[in-house]
Formats: C-alpha cells, sequence, structure tokens
C-alpha cells in the first residue's frame, strides 16, 4: 500500500476484478504515511464497482509479493522471446479465492450512548451542571482495521479516566457546587448521531441541558502535545467557558491553548466536530483536540493504530485536562481544591480496552455488543443514574444502514499458468499418439521381424540298426 498510486488505484478500478491492497507493519515514515493517506481518502470519496480486500502485511504475505516480484523481474530480464517464452512456461502463478459471504442488510442495528453523572453539593435541580461528551467509535476503509486509537480512543479513554478521578472528588464533604455529566456517545463517525439523538431525547423528556455552564469534547487528544479548542462561537473572558479556557491556557504554559474558531456550515451534509451538535441547540460547547483542523486524514484512517499511539502523550494532556476542570469546580479556589492524582496505569487500562479491537459502527451497532457492556459496567461503577440509550434506524426513511460482512477467508494457491496446461496437454497429446501408434504396429513389425530371422530347416537322417548288419 505504501508503493500503491492514486494513479494506479484509477488503473485497476477501470480493468481488474479485484483489489489487494496489504497494510505495511509499522512504523511508518512520514512520506510513507501521507501516501497511505492519500489512497485511503481516494477510495473512500471514488465510486468503487470492484470488491477491495485489505490485510495486515505479515511473513507469508511478504514471501508472496517477494515471488511474484521475482517473476516479473525475471521476464523483464529475458534476452529473446523464446526465453521468455521458456520463463513463462516454468514460472509459478498464484491464484486468489475469497471465501465469503453474500453481504445482507443487518436488522436489528442500534447505536449505544451511555450517560451517567456526579451530584454536586447542594439542590441538584439548582446546581449549573458541566457535559463532558466524547464519542468512542472508530472509522477506517476496511472496518475490521479501523481502531481509532487516537480518534476517538483518545478521548474516550481521557473521559473515563476523568469519570474515575472525579468520582473520588465528588466522594468527599467539601464536593463542589457543580453536577458533571458524562456522555460516551455512538455513531460519532456517522455525522455524531448518538450526540444528536441524545440532545432530543433529554429535550422532550427533562430540563438537564438548562443549566449547562458548557459543554467539553474530548476528540483526538494523542497526535501531539499542543492542544486545539475548536469553537463555533468564542467565549466571552468573564464566562464560565472563558475562565476554564483561559486556566487550561495558563496550565499548557509555554505552548498555550490554541482557539480556532469555526463557524457551523448548516449547508453542509456533515458537521466538523462534535461539540457543533451542542452549539446549533444554543449551548456554549467546544472541542479539545490535538488536530488543528477537522478535516485531518487521520480522523478516517486504519493507520490510526496502538503503533502510532503515543500514550505518554495522551497522558501528559489528560493531567492538564483534570487538573484545569477539578480548579473550575472549585470556582479556582486553591485553599479549596483538593491535589488529584492521574494515574497512568488507569489511563492505560481504559485505552487498552478501547484501542485494542476495532471499533467501526456497523461492528458494535448491537445493543448487547462486549465493548458497550464494558464501557457500561466501568461508568456505572464510578457514576450514578448511568443508563443506555440507544438509536435505531427508521424503518422508513433510515439514516444509516449497515451490511453483513466485513471480514473475509483469503486463500492464495500455486498454480502453473495456462500456457503451461497447452504444452502439457500437447505433451500428453504427442504421448499417446506414439504408444497407439506403437501398439498398432507392433505385431506387423514382430512379424516381419520373424519372418527374416527364420533358421534353415534341420533333416535328420535315420541311424542304421548295427545289430540285424552284425546278424546277417
Amino acid at each position: 500500500m505504501d508503493n500503491f498510486t492514486t494513479e494506479a488505484y484509477e488503473q485497476i478500478a477501470s480493468g481488474s476484478g479485484a483489489l489487494v491492497l496489504v497494510v505495511p507493519p509499522s512504523p511508518h515514515t512520514r512520506e510513507q504515511q501521507n501516501r497511505m493517506l492519500e489512497i485511503e481518502q481516494t477510495i473512500l470519496l471514488s465510486d468503487t464497482s470492484i470488491p477491495i480486500y485489505m490485510i495486515n502485511w505479515s511473513t507469508e504475505v511478504n514471501k508472496l509479493m517477494n515471488d511474484l516480484a521475482d517473476s516479473k523481474i525475471i521476464d523483464e530480464n529475458a534476452s529473446s522471446a523464446a526465453k521468455a517464452f521458456i520463463n513463462s512456461v516454468s514460472a509459478n502463478g498464484y491464484q486468489i479465492v475469497v471465501s465469503t459471504n453474500k453481504p445482507i442488510l443487518q436488522q436489528n442495528i442500534a447505536i449505544s450512548t451511555i450517560q451517567g453523572q456526579l451530584i454536586g453539593y447542594g439542590f441538584q435541580d439548582k446546581l449549573p451542571s458541566i457535559l463532558i461528551v466524547a464519542h468512542y467509535d472508530s472509522f477506517g476503509l476496511a472496518p475490521e482495521l479501523s481502531y481509532g486509537a487516537d480518534s476517538n480512543g483518545s478521548g474516550a479513554a481521557i473521559l473515563l479516566l476523568l469519570a474515575k478521578i472525579l468520582s473520588r472528588v465528588y466522594a468527599e464533604k467539601n464536593r463542589p457546587k457543580y453536577n458533571v455529566m458524562f456522555v460516551l456517545s455512538g455513531g460519532g463517525k456517522l455525522n455524531y448521531l448518538g450526540s444528536k439523538n441524545w440532545i432530543e431525547q433529554q429535550m422532550e423528556k427533562s430540563n438537564t441541558l438548562q443549566d449547562v455552564s458548557f459543554v467539553l469534547c474530548l476528540d483526538s487528544l494523542g497526535s501531539d502535545r499542543n492542544i486545539y479548542a475548536h469553537v463555533s462561537k468564542p467565549p466571552k473572558d468573564d464566562s464560565k467557558m472563558g475562565n476554564f479556557m483561559n486556566e487550561l491556557n495558563n496550565n499548557l504554559g509555554e505552548n498555550g491553548l490554541k482557539i480556532i474558531h469555526k463557524k457551523i456550515n448548516l449547508g453542509s451534509d456533515t458537521l466538523a466536530w462534535e461539540h457543533e451538535r451542542y452549539s446549533i441547540r444554543r449551548l456554549p460547547s467546544f472541542t479539545l483536540s490535538s488536530l488543528k483542523s477537522h478535516k485531518n486524514s487521520s480522523r478516517k484512517s486504519i493507520l490510526d493504530t496502538s503503533e502510532t499511539l503515543d500514550s505518554k502523550t495522551v497522558y501528559r494532556n489528560a493531567q492538564i485536562i483534570v487538573k484545569t476542570l477539578v480548579a473550575h469546580l472549585y470556582d479556582y479556589n486553591t485553599s479549596e481544591t483538593p491535589k488529584v492524582n492521574v494515574d497512568f496505569e488507569s489511563l492505560r487500562t481504559s485505552l487498552d480496552l478501547l484501542i485494542l479491537q476495532p471499533r467501526s459502527t456497523q461492528i458494535i451497532a448491537q445493543k448487547n455488543h462486549p465493548l458497550v457492556d464494558n464501557l457500561f459496567s466501568l461508568m456505572n461503577k464510578y457514576l450514578k443514574d448511568v443508563n443506555v440509550s440507544h438509536l435505531t434506524a427508521d424503518k422508513v426513511d433510515p439514516q444509516f444502514s449497515f451490511y453483513t460482512v466485513t471480514r473475509a477467508t483469503l486463500q492464495v494457491y500455486s498454480v502453473k499458468p495456462a500456457v503451461f496446461d497447452l504444452i502439457l496437454t500437447l505433451a500428453i497429446a504427442v504421448y499417446l499418439t506414439i504408444v497407439y501408434f506403437f501398439i498398432q504396429f507392433v505385431p506387423i513389425i514382430y512379424d516381419l521381424y520373424i519372418g527374416t530371422s527364420k533358421p534353415e530347416p534341420v533333416i535328420s537322417l535315420p541311424k542304421k540298426n548295427n545289430r540285424k548288419e552284425k546278424q546277417r
């Protein structure tokens, strides 16, 4: 895949029956990564009429690729047409067979969103709330290879870490006078449908969102030490959201917090960041990310794996966010703000739960999927009022549709070329012809041979009777 080009893809897509792409092992050079990201985005944005199969590099795959390359070199180096013909006959070819079922439309799919909260000191309904959101699904060219380590495994892992740490803070007598709500949303890679559905449910059933100070969305926080705050509307300096950003800017030190203002494009089919779902509802919201632009190709790539994620960067960014949030919850009163310990192993555990398995939406869109159950158990361990809401596709006008078959078995057979079969057939025909004529003419040849080599007849004379002669 790292040696593949968009021109080669366009040529293959227009004249071949299928395409097999091999993902090279990590680490990748910057040039390799850029080339593979370009290929991936080209395929995603094009109308492809041929099946495309993707496999990870292995020693067996490498041997196969070397054999194919060697056979091509032998053909190119042939000094004459006769030698090239002999090489083509003696060389081994490969036949690829993919064993898979026919794709069918999935039934009873559900995108799950998990929510929980921590209750502050005072009357719950009169306390301001802070909403912390992160989606947990991933996206890439191949669903079974979409691990989304940085986008958005890092964001979801930091949310789980915040839930664990703040649960200890809220267990103290002098807990903050804030309610903190946590939302692990599904369908983040499907235009944040999980958040959209959750907001609509809250608007209909409760007044949860009426007293929200701000919504903090976490997305892709493991690729860089720089942290960007993406906003649809810049906050005022004296607002709750503005105070949080100022404190975060101070805690980031030399790098500082870089605020990027981007208005919501209501005419677009997709939103740039998850906070835009909340900004549309006029809730103060922003997204913290290590990525400067929502157009970064790594957000939707199979190259976003645990091998490319810097867990130390995630840990460093998590520490700063935790420190800033705890200080904000206590209104920056240093005498009351407790010291919190950010445990790396806790973060590592949450990361492993998320990034060591593919989380493409069509794979985990089940009510009782093990990943959803594990995330629910973790949040239920630290938070209160934890529940799961499910978004199902409308039967008449579905917003999304998923098909089965995301994994297939690829078998490669070593075969001789067709010209070899032709020559073998001719050789067998010649052999059988020789045998036939041999059987037909052997009796004749035998008779001729016997006729020409008959020995002279031997005439034996009768012996005389000597006894009778003596008597006479």
